[in-house]
């Protein structure tokens, strides 16, 4: 069974806490652990900072879905006017940092939509 959750944000710093308050509720209604909910609250944080970049207008649309003993969330940009078109993948310490709080991530975008995507799964099984 899947749930998912949709959140859509003004392109501004300090709204990003909504999305990490997400992530953290939809992991602990997925019985993550707090290690794992806070891996997946600082890479939700990274990756809305890759996704939105320099920007400074806009919306970005973030959704969370739940599976099983997985979560995958996935952030796209709605620029605004006179922004430019699609960001470019995260690099560097960004990489590194997706690399080691979650087991898969991308960047791509179509028709000038930047798209960022993580998937984190459970480690450990409840008994």
């Amino acid at each position: 069974m899947s749930d998912v959750v949709e959140l859509t944000l003004p392109v501004k710093a300090d709204l990003v806490v909504l999305a990490r308050l997400t992530a953290a509720t939809v992991a602990s209604r997925a019985n993550f652990d707090i290690e794992e909910i806070e891996d997946l609250r600082l890479a939700v944080d990274e990756l809305c900072v890759s996704l939105v970049g320099d920007r400074s207008d806009g919306r970005m649309f973030l959704r969370f879905i739940r599976d099983d003993d997985q979560i995958e969330v996935e952030g796209t940009l709605q620029s605004g006017p006179g922004e430019s078109g699609p960001g470019s993948a995260p690099g560097g310490l960004s990489e590194r940092i997706l690399d080691a709080l979650v087991d898969d991530h991308g960047f791509d975008g179509q028709d000038g939509t930047p798209r960022a995507w993580l998937r984190k799964r459970r480690a450990r099984q409840q008994a």
